[in-house]
């Protein structure tokens, strides 16, 4: 089932039990941050604020729209209209599939995103009850579960992404577009070095599928609207902008239209981030000029809370980045059974037999030449027996097969992403960072008697002993 817009998928989140409805009045200044943090670690779902200190009933805000539920992915397979206990490998293989697919959009000349339209001096963007999520925020984030839309001046490759929003003013916008990203490096590096303002639409609210496949790192001059398409087995309505050439999501609640200015920059940040920390700090960055907003009735604000994992994005990205990633190197010709990038999505990890020596170089290379792979520090290659999503395996495959002077492989001055915590602030500016390549495999060339035997029960007995027991398991008496 295709969801046509947020609201029938938070009607679809309260049929399966992961969707709270809080009709308490609450701050938008920290508690209801607060509230979303703790829901987070109780495991708790979606939350819908209906009663927003100082705002009328007809704005809502959405929090955790992905946040863990009940197992932890159910909202994310519920998003794909998979069964909500679908195993994690099985959402992986199932997004590296569907991601090489496509189905075009549709341009619709009705939408709902339209039922309000302001502009120039209309706009007051505190009219949305934007809030104050993280106690050490800068000031109060509208985009933290969104889609930019932004279209290459040169190739008209449309490319939907999500990067974070502070609100600067009544109508200016924050926008942390890291350089070594696409959405800053080839398009507004594009039009700031010719002077030209850069068009770009801000959609909040969309269904679950366009703001899972805007984060998702998929290569380069992939349309990702195309992909949702494919994904939901039907094209994605999308609806022209008032007053820029640009195309967005007919079902948005709401959608932002203007320009990023060349040359202009604005302090933006801190900010609670996906890697667990305050990440980012508090420099100049673009500001989005908002010159219309469009915006449905009842409207629901969505919002994220980033942080200490499992928050909206670890969820997401552990999945699509994986799948991604898979993709890549299946594209490649690299033989592995599979890849995971636990969160907060800072690691890689492989799963493959070492089919020569070196090979770790391959597999790291693959990775980090990949759009969705370049900011990833940590790769680690294990076993084809070691299940990567299983993090107790893969602790003991590093533990025990890492040679700790000769499986560490390091790469200096590598891109280094703004958000990384370990990074200082003169490095964080420069761009500059390291990698690591951590081969917990057995060398291929080892004699067979010489690899160590592994010892569980696939591996330790003989297959008759193994039958007999598993078929005399009940007589036992074990519990």
């Amino acid at each position: 089932m295709a969801y046509k817009d947020l609201r029938q998928y938070l009607k679809r989140l309260e049929d399966e039990r992961e969707l709270a409805v809080v009709e308490a009045e609450v701050d938008w200044d920290l508690e209801i941050g607060a509230i979303s943090r703790r829901a987070i670690d109780r495991r708790s779902g979606a939350l819908l604020f209906n009663r927003i200190k100082g705002y009328a009933p007809e704005y809502r805000i959405l929090t955790n729209p992905l946040g863990p539920g009940s197992p932890i992915h159910a909202l994310f397979s519920l998003a794909l209209d998979l069964p909500k206990d679908t195993p994690v490998l099985e959402l992986i293989n199932w997004f590296a599939r569907k991601s090489i697919e496509s189905v075009r959009p549709i341009i619709v000349d009705r939408a709902p995103c339209k039922e309000n339209v302001l502009n120039g001096n209309e706009i007051n963007l505190y009219h949305f009850p934007v809030p104050r999520i993280h106690g050490i925020d800068g000031g109060r984030f509208i985009g933290t579960w969104h889609i930019d839309v932004i279209k290459d001046p040169d190739t008209g490759w449309v490319n939907w992404g999500m990067y974070r929003h502070q609100l600067l003013s009544e109508r200016q916008v924050g926008w942390l577009a890291v350089p070594a990203q696409h959405g800053a490096s080839i398009y507004f590096q594009k039009y700031e070095s010719r002077n030209k303002p850069m068009p770009m639409a801000i959609a909040i609210g969309t269904d679950p599928l366009s703001a899972i496949v805007a984060s998702s790192g998929l290569p380069a001059q992939t349309n990702e609207v195309d992909v949702i398409g494919a994904m939901q087995g039907e094209p994605v309505e999308l609806v022209r902008c008032e007053t820029i050439d640009l195309e967005v999501p007919a079902s948005a609640e709401i959608v932002l239209e203007g320009h990023v200015l060349p040359h202009e920059r604005a302090i933006e940040g801190p900010f609670g981030e996906y890697t667990g920390y305050s990440s980012g700090g508090r420099f100049p960055r673009p500001v989005f000029h908002v010159e219309c907003v469009t915006f449905r009735n009842n409207t629901i604000l969505t919002m994220s809370n980033m942080g200490k994992p499992w928050d909206d994005f670890a969820i997401l990205s552990d999945i699509v980045i994986s799948a991604v990633l898979l993709q890549e190197l299946r594209k490649l010709g690299i033989p592995v059974r599979a890849v995971y990038s636990p969160p907060p999505s800072l690691s890689v990890i492989v799963s493959a037999k070492s089919q020569y020596a070196g090979f770790i170089h391959s597999v790291a290379s693959a990775i980090w030449s990949a759009k969705a792979g370049i900011y990833r520090p940590s790769v680690f290659l294990v076993g084809e027996d070691v299940d990567p999503t299983n993090l107790e395996e893969v602790f003991w495959c590093l533990t025990s097969r890492l040679h700790p002077s000769q499986g560490i492989h390091i790469q200096r001055e590598a891109p280094g992403q703004a958000l990384m915590p370990f990074l200082d602030d003169a490095t964080r500016q420069a761009g500059r960072g390291a990698r690591a390549a951590f081969d917990a495999t057995f060398p291929p060339d080892w004699p067979a008697e010489e690899v160590p035997q592994i010892m569980d029960f696939e591996n330790g007995w003989p297959t008759e002993i193994r039958q007999k027991v598993l078929t005399r398991w009940n007589e036992y008496g074990i519990r």
